[in-house]
């Protein structure tokens, strides 16, 4: 009794190890192995021997499978060029891991290739879809709005809207009955100033977000409403007729002025218009993200046929890294002479 009681005693701390460690993966692997070693061999004569040779067949195996893991053929990987990457169908691909891309995502980046993420999404959402990715590249982030530092966790570029197009846009909105969360820049913190909901969605969107450390909601009695406010965007969460009617008006009361960009949102019957400066765009951030990298090229890869360099039509995932390594092994330039399938 004295051998079972200490050996469950003992399980705890083996399991909290591996919690602090933040290695969950192991604790059922490291509960086998001590519960097979404790249950098993303390009744032997000897059983420091067993222990001992156990824990250096362990070392053995280890240090042949780190090996193997870290073991490459010398192949040059293109480091000249910047590689472009959306995320939803691209990079990740719905209902399949993540941990195979992630793996080898990191291999690349490691070995001196010249990759980051563009997205319509915030950091705050992107940090977590990436998380376990070592990005060192800044981030094209809100649709070509800003250029985020993962690193340094702060914002590096950002494109405004004219203060007098974004009072006049609101203005459009509210007329329209709906109401819009103004994505505001102060210093290098993303303020989201908010009003009185109109729907179910825009409640659910606010409680899921509000806690984010990436996102700092605020009433809009708090709001300073003065020339000095740097409007990144605004974002109209509604359902699909009102949106279009809207976005009708917009167009036709601002016309250039601004860029409307329409999605499908995570609420069903509801879609997202988002209103930016027709200067916030993926393709000029990627301009200044090419200048920071100080690549010869950048070469972009999407699910929209047409609109990149390499076009993602299989749901993306696995499947898109073993691509960007495919490219990576050969010169950027010619990179389209592959059959990519």
């Amino acid at each position: 009794m004295i051998v079972y009681i200490s050996a469950s005693a003992v399980t705890i701390p083996v399991i909290y190890t591996t919690v602090v460690l933040n290695k969950r993966n192991a604790s059922f692997f490291s509960c086998v192995v001590f519960l097979s070693i404790a249950l098993t061999h303390s009744f032997d004569s000897d059983p420091y021997i067993f222990v001992l040779n156990r824990v250096i067949d362990t070392f053995i195996g280890l240090i042949i499978g780190v090996a193997v893991n870290d073991f490459r053929l010398p192949i040059k990987l293109d480091t000249d060029n910047l590689y472009v990457s959306g995320i939803d169908d691209v990079l990740v691909s719905a209902g399949h891991s993540a941990a195979y891309s992630k793996v080898e995502l990191n291999r690349l980046i490691r070995s001196g290739v010249k990759f980051t993420i563009s997205t319509v999404r915030t950091p705050a959402v992107l940090m977590d879809i990436m998380k376990g990715v070592e990005l060192k590249l800044p981030v094209i982030v809100m649709d070509g709005a800003a250029l985020y530092d993962v690193k340094e966790k702060q914002y590096i570029e950002m494109v405004y809207l004219p203060s007098d197009v974004s009072s006049e846009a609101e203005k459009i909105i509210s007329d329209c009955g709906l109401h819009c969360f103004v994505n505001v820049m102060l210093d290098s913190t993303l303020l989201i100033y908010y009003g009185e909901f109109r729907n179910d969605a825009e409640q659910e969107l606010f409680e899921s977000f509000r806690h984010s450390p990436y996102r700092n909601y605020i009433g809009s009695e708090y709001r300073r409403n003065d020339d000095t406010e740097r409007v990144l965007y605004l974002t109209v969460l509604a359902d699909r007729t009102s949106v279009f009617t809207l976005e009708g008006r917009l167009r036709k009361q601002l016309g250039e002025r601004i860029r409307i960009s329409i999605s499908e949102s995570e609420f069903e019957g509801f879609m997202y218009l988002k209103v930016f400066s027709p200067l916030a765009t993926k393709q000029n951030m990627m301009e200044k993200l090419k200048e920071y990298a100080k690549a010869e090229d950048v070469i972009t890869f999407g699910s929209i046929n047409g609109q990149y360099d390499v076009y993602i039509n299989d749901g993306g995932g696995n499947g898109t890294v073993k691509r960007l390594k495919k490219i990576c092994r050969i010169n950027g330039q010619d990179f389209k002479e592959i059959d990519m399938e």
